[in-house]
């Protein structure tokens, strides 16, 4: 969920989708999230909070959150689907097969309910450690290719260059601990100092704020060209 020096507080930590709620909010757009999980925790004395539902799971491989979605858009007939995965696990010939199978069930969805849907497919993060990093890279190359031969599909499929295209710093280099946001620094948990979790994996809340920031810049073309109307 994102944490840099401590900031923001634990039970406020709510990835890249409170700050990409507050953008399109702020736009003029009508936003309902939807999912079975809740992302953040809604601070105590703040009432104005962001709607924290989300299709979202730790550690969980492709397949498995493709079974999560295959019952979640029966329920809850989403009209456009964030799918970042294929970051958890070293399995990565097999991934690419798996956005693709992922891909074919949302299709058919669409199909089968004659129900317009718009993937925002990502190009996943890096990581700042050298051994995961040219995987990642060829696995993006991979879902280019893909997303490329499908052509017959009716849903539409945007790539979002999370990889490249979101600014993100993947180094280790050291922020100043008594710095107020913006930070300086990597976006991704580091050594920073006792006490904070690292794994090289993952983005810090400024890192998240990045993906936000590309989510949004990607979205707004889609419902700009297709006339979605705001508040």
């Amino acid at each position: 969920a994102g944490e840099h020096y401590r900031f923001p507080p634990l039970g406020e930590r709510s990835g890249y989708r409170k700050v990409l709620y507050d953008m399109l909010i702020k736009a003029g757009y009508n936003v309902d999230f939807v999912g079975s999980q809740k992302h953040g925790i809604r601070p105590i004395n703040q009432e104005d909070w962001y709607d924290w539902n989300c299709e979202a799971y730790p550690g969980w491989k492709i397949p498995e959150i493709a079974n999560k979605l295959d019952t979640a858009l029966t329920i809850y007939q989403p009209d456009i689907l964030l799918i970042h995965v294929g970051t958890n696990g070293k399995d990565w010939d097999e991934k690419p097969p798996h956005v693709n199978e992922m891909l074919d069930m949302i299709n058919e969805y669409s199909i089968e309910n004659n129900h317009a849907i718009t993937v925002f497919l990502c190009l996943i993060i890096n990581r700042f450690i050298e051994e995961d990093a040219a995987p990642t890279t060829q696995y993006n190359k991979d879902l280019t290719y893909l997303v490329n031969t499908r052509t017959g599909d009716k849903v539409q499929i945007i790539l979002v260059d999370m990889e490249k295209g979101a600014g993100l710093n993947y180094s280790d280099n050291l922020p100043d601990p008594d710095a107020s946001p913006p930070y300086e620094g990597g976006d991704m948990f580091g050594k920073r100092y006792a006490g904070v979790a690292h794994d090289k994996y993952h983005p810090n809340d400024k890192g998240n704020t990045k993906m936000a920031v590309k989510f949004y810049e990607e979205l707004i073309k889609v419902l700009q060209e297709t006339g979605n109307t705001k508040n």
